[in-house]
């Protein structure tokens, strides 16, 4: 399994959107980390400050809106993001919940981390456009 990047092309942007409407964007890229002496296979995503995080940190937490720090708004956001990666991952070492995890995985429909994003993404923008519209 390879070590993670910064280069846009080893990444997969997600997008989350749905009825026709672009975004909001999450950036994946599944590997070991730089420095990882168990060589644990794990799906990071980066996030807009640039560094790079195990999913699992954030689904373990059990709540939907703890996820809205790794979105992206715009495709340009993305770009923007991956334009000032420079030299090695930046990985940040946040806890797993191993309780949470097994909650969260549980609770996924057909087990597909990709549909559980979108499950997600649709109460994202509901939290957002009640955040606009109080």
């Amino acid at each position: 399994m390879p070590t993670i990047t910064n280069h846009y092309l080893d990444a997969k942007v997600l997008d989350l959107g749905s009825e026709g409407k672009r975004g909001p964007f999450l950036v994946i890229q599944v590997g070991l980390a730089p420095v990882d002496e168990l060589a644990r296979e794990r799906m990071f995503v980066l996030r807009p400050d640039g560094q790079w995080v195990d999913f699992n940190c954030y689904a373990s937490q059990g709540r939907p809106d703890s996820m809205d720090e790794i979105v992206f708004p715009t495709m340009a956001k993305v770009m923007e993001t991956f334009g000032a990666l420079t030299g090695k991952p930046r990985i940040l070492d946040l806890p797993v919940d191993e309780a949470g995890l097994k909650a969260w995985v549980a609770r996924q429909k057909g087990g597909d981390p990709v549909q559980a994003a979108h499950d997600w993404a649709s109460q994202y923008k509901e939290r957002s456009r009640q955040t606009r519209n109080p």
